[in-house]
């Protein structure tokens, strides 16, 4: 993370514009395209059972969840703050029973729920605090509030069998998922996706993609994993990707025909990119919480 823009000061601190940037974030990655593996204006690529209606229903529909994880994080008082984290779990599942009313048993937002409760609670913790929030002042907290997450969720396998997508890559492959992202304070978002996004040139939509590039460059996605049934596409993945980056690097032009050509391919082989996208959301709101983006 680079420390210009850790120490960024908070822009937007009420309920009302901590919310509004919330949902833009998610409204604003499935509008980016066109995204490999994923559903955007131009396409539904690897998910037949989606489109973008579906994502601005499921988005517009976390509203009351996401006050509601604001409220949380205001009113906190306790030192323990992973007892916050435990207060915003059960608003999760409800914002998830929500979700699949309103896309009919789509899972849109299952990761993005999870993530933008966490940030949105913080945030307001974080304002409850100091009189000038920080970036870095949110993240600190966030870390706290996911303390040991990982090992505290998956303990439950050793007495039953995974019943999950991401319990089963845990035991497969050591993936760790949105919780492993949210434990570490979203590395890869401060570390990659975050600078990509504010530092590179070009439209909003391909400062938006260049983000996604840096984000799958520099994670291991559990959808991609999924998809593939194997860890080795994540690899190959990351050669090919990480080319993508040097070229603009190099020409600070957004290389477009190998981007479609990579869309192409990851339609052919009906691979998602469903985790990196939870964390262009993530970077999304981030980067609008200190508006640079």
């Amino acid at each position: 993370m680079t420390s210009r823009l850790s120490e960024q000061p908070l822009t937007q601190t009420s309920q009302a514009d901590v919310v509004q940037v919330a949902i833009k974030a998610l409204l604003y990655e499935v509008t980016a395209n066109p995204k490999p593996g994923l559903v955007d204006p131009t396409g539904n690529a690897s998910h037949p059972d989606m489109n973008v209606f579906n994502f601005i229903d499921s988005a517009l529909a976390m509203q009351p969840y996401l006050q509601a994880c604001y409220r949380c994080g205001a009113q906190f008082q306790k030192k323990d703050l992973t007892q916050l984290f435990q207060e915003l779990r059960p608003l999760g599942k409800t914002a998830e029973k929500r979700m699949y009313q309103v896309t009919k048993q789509v899972n849109t937002h299952k990761g993005a729920i999870f993530a933008l409760g966490i940030l949105v609670a913080t945030v307001a913790l974080t304002v409850q605090q100091l009189a000038q929030p920080t970036l870095s002042a949110v993240i600190t907290r966030e870390r706290l509030l996911t303390k040991d997450l990982v090992r505290k969720d998956f303990a439950v396998l050793q007495q039953r069998p995974p019943q999950t997508a991401g319990e089963r890559q845990y035991l497969q492959y050591g993936t760790t998922g949105i919780r492993g992202e949210a434990e570490t304070g979203f590395a890869t978002v401060m570390n990659f996706g975050l600078p990509w996004l504010v530092d590179s040139q070009g439209s909003t939509n391909e400062r938006l993609l260049l983000a996604l590039i840096a984000i799958v460059t520099n994670s291991n996605d559990s959808n991609l994993i999924k998809r593939a049934g194997n860890r080795q596409i994540v690899a190959t993945v990351h050669g090919q990707w990480q080319k993508l980056l040097v070229t603009y690097s190099q020409t600070k032009q957004f290389p477009q025909q190998q981007w479609q050509q990579i869309c192409h391919d990851f339609a052919l082989q009906k691979l998602s990119l469903g985790g990196s996208a939870d964390l262009l959301i993530v970077t999304i709101f981030l980067a609008k919480l200190i508006q640079k983006f």
